[in-house]
């Protein structure tokens, strides 16, 4: 008898948690891998698709963004958050949910990274083969995204992207809650509400001394469960959504 474990669903089994970037492998074993960046990355993915991206181009440094644009004219590109949270010169968007709201991106070819999840996406990319399928989820479309995976063959594993190489509560939560309804138990209310609160409070109060886009971001898009029928996939460099609904 395990008192810390007892009860906890065996379909979730601790070995398929990756808890920071760092700690990706360097020979990822074969599955399905799911990067979680609640703040901002996850987020601002199913965005983008929901305002009509074409596709997501993940480039392997900020920075490459322009030469991508410079070969496809139509594009519209990501960079740094710049000045206040208003981008950076020569820039479309910045890695903000709400801040792409206001992007016409509609058929177009899109271009981004992250210091945090957009660098997992490459770094999974880089790492692994044929056999390792690369997805990004978070709250806004992770029930989605585990409807998508429970039809795939092949283990799934969880990629809490964090920040700076350590592990983040809100990223754990976001994996946990993708997890737990992949494995079809998903969380109660009451567990709902704790995973929403270990976002909040991850968040919240270095966000409080920052500009307003950043409290709109967690607040109204990060926290929004389930509102986005949105299931990233990366094909070679770029994420598509394979959503049924696409």
């Amino acid at each position: 008898m395990n008192p810390l474990t007892d009860g906890v669903a065996e379909s979730l089994p601790i070995d398929r948690m990756i808890p920071a970037r760092a700690q990706i492998p360097e020979d990822p074993n074969p599955g399905n891998y799911i990067v979680v960046d609640v703040a901002q990355f996850s987020t601002t993915v199913p965005e983008l698709f929901a305002n009509g991206a074409e596709y997501i181009h993940i480039t392997e440094d900020r920075g490459d963004e322009p030469a991508f644009k410079r070969d496809n004219p139509r594009a519209r590109i990501g960079g740094g958050s710049g000045p206040e949270y208003q981008g950076e010169p020569g820039y479309d968007f910045f890695n903000s949910p709400s801040f792409v709201q206001d992007v016409d991106v509609a058929g177009r070819p899109t271009a981004m990274t992250s210091t945090n999840g957009g660098n997992a996406v490459t770094d999974l990319r880089l790492a692994g083969s044929d056999d390792v399928d690369i997805y990004v989820g978070g709250l806004t479309n992770g029930v989605a995204l585990a409807d998508h995976l429970r039809e795939r063959d092949g283990k799934t594993y969880f990629v809490a992207a964090g920040s700076g190489g350590k592990p983040s509560p809100e990223d754990v939560a976001g994996a946990l809650f993708i997890a737990r309804h992949l494995f079809e138990d998903p969380p109660t209310d009451r567990e709902l509400s704790v995973y929403l609160e270990m976002v909040e409070f991850s968040k919240g109060p270095k966000y409080e001394r920052r500009p307003r886009i950043k409290r709109t971001d967690l607040y109204e898009y990060a926290l929004d469960v389930d509102s986005r029928d949105v299931v990233p996939k990366l094909d070679g460099q770029k994420l598509y959504n394979v959503s049924k609904d696409s």
